[in-house]
């Protein structure tokens, strides 16, 4: 990747928009928890809740989502997906659901670029070091990971790598954004 691309990108960046997909993920968790206020579900981070944590993901993943489509016109649909029912591709999903850790999702794009790559890049790190600071005390370096995987039209029609998994049968991904 250029020089000239990875300025742009970081030239282009506002970390107001971490602090709004933060805002909005707690928010988001604290109505799904029907909690009184947002600090309630910063103290149930604190304290290891898990179905916070997952609440939390979720609204991350859908600003996230709606983030890389307003700044790449080439996105399509972004997708979430649990990284255990994967590996299943078109076989029989596991009987129990384990948690995952971090955001794994599928961006449909028109066309890879490397500015998308490097974008996504910069928002992981940053989402990363926002998200720790809310403080639980189960968390390791996987909670806080940003997994996108970016899949072309080919890949899509064609059913292979990632692509494969927008149609799967069995390990349907939640679409969480589209254009």
């Amino acid at each position: 990747m250029s020089m000239e691309v990875t300025e742009e990108i970081l030239s282009t960046f506002d970390t107001a928009n971490i602090e709004n997909m933060i805002e909005y993920a707690l928010g988001f968790s604290t109505q799904k928890m029907g909690y009184a206020g947002q600090e309630q579900v910063v103290e149930a981070l604190q304290h290891g809740n898990c179905s916070v944590c997952e609440y939390m993901r979720y609204g991350l993943a859908q600003k996230i989502a709606e983030y890389l489509g307003s700044v790449d016109n080439t996105v399509k649909a972004v997708y979430i997906y649990e990284p255990e029912y994967a590996t299943a591709v078109d076989g029989a999903m596991p009987d129990e659901l384990s948690f995952s850790r971090g955001i794994h999702m599928i961006a449909w794009v028109g066309r890879k670029t490397a500015a998308l790559l490097s974008l996504i890049d910069v928002l992981g790190s940053n989402l990363a070091q926002k998200f720790k600071q809310l403080g639980c005390p189960k968390a390791n370096a996987l909670c806080y990971q940003l997994v996108v995987h970016i899949v072309d039209d080919e890949e899509v029609l064609t059913r292979t790598g990632y692509g494969a998994l927008v149609d799967s049968f069995y390990v349907r991904p939640i679409e969480i954004w589209r254009r």
